[in-house]
């Protein structure tokens, strides 16, 4: 079982030795270490699952497709399954009972409809394989969601767990998935950190204004910087309005992707754009 998890050693060592090189080291922000935590937490918990394996709650049911059909009514009670975990969501009648919006979700695993909102045969399935990262994230929340405020019964054997409730392949790809997530969140954090959002104001008599703050886009810091046009890539034509720090190595290295406003001076904290630039 161990095997499974080789794949999170690449992830790891490649950024422990960034780090302990102190390639980034001038950078002020915590998302490496942020980051390292994230593959030690999910390297560790699935390690754990992994030696716990063959000590799995002899008490913990699993699920047969047939057998969690039974629960779709009152007098059994109302379970539906998301990612092959199983909830008793029977108190939460007025949502899945006979008739309910969301009735359709019970006796089954229907994980892609709690995504693409289709409940027809089609939509109603566990197969999650056309999700995006984001949207497979989006999933995992309604799992902790469940988790929270419903009872958990047990486990479905089928796509993400076996007949023993061990974890299938498929179950691994989801924690892949989410590790990737988590990456984007994390780079996405980091790029704001960097490269702030400014505020902006429009008025019909002045028009559109952007200007810096050292608490501009919500990120606290001590320098205010100037506005810049930030590009997805030097080739794209999406961007935003950034604080951009001229003296800092993240500006030196970014330079391809910025773009100074027409008419706005170069050092400027503050600007007066047309319309067409945001």
């Amino acid at each position: 079982m161990f095997s499974k998890y080789v794949w999170l050693l690449p992830l790891y060592a490649s950024i422990y030795l960034l780090y302990s090189n102190d390639y980034l080291s001038d950078i002020q922000f915590n998302f490496v270490d942020e980051w390292i935590n994230t593959i030690k937490n999910v390297y560790t918990n699935l390690s754990r699952k992994s030696s716990s394996d063959s000590n799995t709650d002899a008490n913990e049911k699993v699920f047969t497709s047939n057998e969690l059909k039974r629960y779709t009514n009152l007098k059994d009670g109302l379970y539906i399954s998301i990612l092959g975990q199983v909830f008793d969501v029977t108190k939460g009648a007025k949502h899945y009972g006979p008739g309910a919006t969301y009735h359709a979700f019970t006796g089954r695993d229907a994980s892609l409809a709690f995504i693409t909102g289709e409940f027809d045969n089609k939509g109603l399935t566990d197969d999650i394989s056309s999700l995006s990262v984001q949207q497979v994230k989006a999933l995992n929340e309604w799992v902790q969601f469940y988790n929270k405020n419903y009872i958990y019964k047990g486990k479905l054997n089928g796509r993400y767990y076996n007949e023993h409730g061990f974890p299938t392949e498929e179950f691994y790809n989801v924690q892949r998935i989410l590790i990737s997530a988590k990456e984007e969140q994390i780079e996405e954090e980091h790029k704001k950190r960097m490269f702030p959002p400014c505020n902006v104001e429009w008025k019909p008599d002045s028009g559109t204004v952007v200007w810096c703050t050292k608490r501009s886009g919500g990120i606290e810091r001590d320098w205010v910087g100037v506005p810049r046009m930030l590009f997805e890539s030097p080739n794209s034509k999406e961007y935003r309005c950034a604080c951009v720090k001229l003296d800092s190595k993240e500006y030196e290295e970014t330079k391809g992707m910025l773009r100074e406003y027409s008419q706005c001076p170069k050092t400027s904290v503050r600007c007066a754009v047309k319309i067409e630039n945001l």
